[in-house]
C-alpha cells in the first residue's frame, strides 16, 4: 500500500485508558486478539500476561515465571497465539491463548542465531520475527520455530531495544545507548538514523521502544524523558505526548469502593497523574490508534490520530521557511 504523500494533521487528542495497578501491575507490552487485549507485566504484583477486555475487565492471566523469568516483548499471531522474549534465558516462548506452552527456541551466545539477552520483536510482513539482540548489539530475523534468516546491525548499534517493521519491511532498530532510532531496508543496508541524547524536540533519553503506521510516521518512546515523540516518514519532529489519561473504567470501580481512597483524590493535585511516569513500550494498530505501557502508573494510555491523507496535487510544494497559524 502506497503511503499519502502527505497528510492535514488536525489532532491526535486522548481517546482512553486501560489497567490499573491491581490488574496490568508494571505494563512493559501490549497485544491484541480478537475480543481480548494482552498485557505483560514484569515484577510488582506479577510476571505474567493478563488478560482484559476493551470495557476493561479483569479475565486472568497466563503464563508466569514458569515459562518466563524475565520478560520483555510481546508479540500475539492472527491465530492468537502470544510470543514472549524472556531476556533471563536468552530464549522465545510461544503459548496459545489459554496459556498452553507450545514452544520455546533460543540459546545464549554469540554465534549466528544464538542469543543475549532478547528484547523488542515485531513481525515482518511475512510472520518471521525480528528480534533486537541486545547484549550482542544486533537485530536478527528467525522464523517463528526459531530458524535463523539474517542478522542486521552488527558495527552501528550499542544495547539494541525496541524494533518495528513498517509495510514495506524496513526495521526500524532503538539504538538504546546512543539515544537515537536506526533505519534499515529490508536487505540490512542503513537508510536513515533519527535523534542524539538530550532533553529537547528530537532528542532522547535512553528511548526503548518504536512504532511506525500506516501513514509511515515514527513514534518512539522516549522513556527517561516520559514522553512518546512523533516524526513523519522523513523523521522530521511534529508532537509529543506527556501524558493526558483519565481514570480507567476498572480504576474508577476501585476506589469508588473505597472511601478512604476516593477522600485522598478528592484532595489530590490530579494533574500530575494524568502524566507518563516511564512509559516503556508503544503499538500502533490500523485504526491509527496509539497504545503506551504507562509502567510506572500501572496503566495503558491510548490516543487516535485524526488525519486526512493528502495527494500531491492537494497541496502546495515544501517551503523553504515554513510559519504555521492557527486558523
Amino acid at each position: 500500500m502506497a503511503l499519502a504523500h502527505e497528510l492535514l494533521r488536525s489532532g491526535f487528542p486522548y481517546y482512553m485508558t486501560l489497567g490499573q495497578r491491581r490488574v496490568t501491575s508494571n505494563p512493559v507490552d501490549i497485544g491484541f486478539g480478537k475480543e481480548n487485549v494482552y498485557v505483560l507485566t514484569k515484577g510488582g504484583l506479577g510476571t505474567e500476561v493478563r488478560v482484559i477486555n476493551w470495557e476493561d475487565e479483569n479475565l486472568g492471566v497466563l503464563g508466569g515465571t514458569d515459562l518466563f523469568q524475565w520478560p520483555a516483548a510481546l508479540l500475539v499471531d492472527s491465530e492468537e497465539n502470544l510470543i514472549v522474549s524472556d531476556e533471563a534465558k536468552h530464549t522465545v516462548v510461544t503459548m496459545d491463548k489459554d496459556g498452553n506452552h507450545l514452544e520455546t527456541w533460543g540459546v545464549k551466545g554469540d554465534g549466528e542465531g544464538e542469543l543475549d539477552r532478547p528484547s523488542g520483536m515485531s513481525f515482518d510482513s511475512e510472520g518471521n520475527i525480528v528480534l533486537s539482540d541486545t547484549m550482542n548489539n544486533r537485530v536478527q530475523r528467525f522464523t517463528r520455530s526459531g530458524e535463523h534468516l539474517q542478522t542486521i546491525g552488527v558495527g552501528d548499534l550499542d544495547s539494541p531495544w525496541g524494533v518495528a517493521v513498517d509495510q514495506l519491511d524496513n526495521v526500524y532498530v532503538v539504538d538504546w545507548k546512543n539515544d537515537r532510532i536506526v533505519k534499515y531496508s529490508r536487505d540490512g543496508d542503513l537508510v536513515m538514523t533519527l535523534g542524539s541524547s538530550g532533553s529537547g524536540k528530537g532528542e532522547f533519553n535512553r528511548p526503548s521502544s518504536v512504532a511506525v503506521d500506516n501513514h509511515g510516521d515514527i513514534y518512539v518512546c522516549d522513556r527517561q524523558n516520559n514522553r512518546v515523540q512523533l516524526f513523519n516518514k522523513e523523521g522530521k519532529y511534529i508532537q509529543s505526548f506527556h501524558g493526558n489519561a483519565s481514570l480507567s473504567k476498572s480504576g474508577q470501580t476501585y476506589i469508588l469502593a473505597n472511601a478512604v481512597t476516593l477522600r485522598l483524590r478528592a484532595m489530590s493535585d490530579v494533574e500530575k497523574t494524568q502524566l507518563l511516569d516511564v512509559p516503556m513500550t508503544i503499538r500502533v494498530d490500523d485504526d491509527f490508534r496509539l497504545f503506551i505501557t504507562d509502567f510506572g502508573n500501572h496503566r495503558i494510555q491510548i490516543y487516535k490520530k485524526d488525519a486526512i491523507e493528502l495527494s500531491q496535487d492537494q497541496i502546495a510544494p515544501e517551503m523553504r521557511n515554513p510559519i504555521l497559524f492557527t486558523t
